[in-house]
């Protein structure tokens, strides 16, 4: 008896899988949506400017993570330097009233033109905010991804 209903059940089995290979095999496959690129290092410029505010907290409408409100020689600037940078064994430190020389390259996030920050000087010390195609570095991350590479991908 336990192999007749064994039987059924594979066979139940079987058919439903028929019918949804079926009912699948006319629909197209989701499109990717790929979404371009907002940093070009191309138009990569540098800015010198002062710190007129850090924001820590963006207000609505604004790009998540920090931005430094920045006062240049052509005005008004918004950079986006990201959380990251305050974090890890050497993290950058930024007080309003502080000079800098910012690297980056313009764009537009919500409507909004956002500096998007790939280096920042302060007082001659050089941080890398961004790699050259626009990505957040994340501190650490290097060291992590070596060691899992050495253990083999395991982490």
């Amino acid at each position: 008896m336990k192999k007749v209903l064994g039987g059924l059940g594979l066979l139940a089995l079987l058919a439903l899988s028929v019918f949804a290979a079926t009912s699948y095999a006319g629909n197209t496959p989701p499109k990717r949506v790929t979404v371009a690129p907002r940093y070009d290092i191309n138009k990569e410029v540098t800015l010198e400017g002062t710190i007129r505010s850090v924001v820590s907290k963006p207000t609505v409408g604004m790009a998540l993570g920090t931005h430094l409100m920045l006062a240049t020689s052509k005005g008004p600037v918004d950079a986006h330097i990201g959380d990251f940078v305050f974090k890890g064994s050497h993290p950058l430190s930024v007080a309003a009233g502080q000079s800098v020389k910012v690297t980056g390259a313009m764009t537009t996030i919500k409507n909004k033109e956002i500096f998007l920050v790939r280096t920042i000087d302060t007082n001659g010390h050089l941080t890398t905010v961004r790699t050259e195609h626009g990505f957040l570095i994340v501190p650490g991350a290097k060291g992590r991804m070596a060691l899992a590479a050495e253990k083999g991908g395991q982490r």
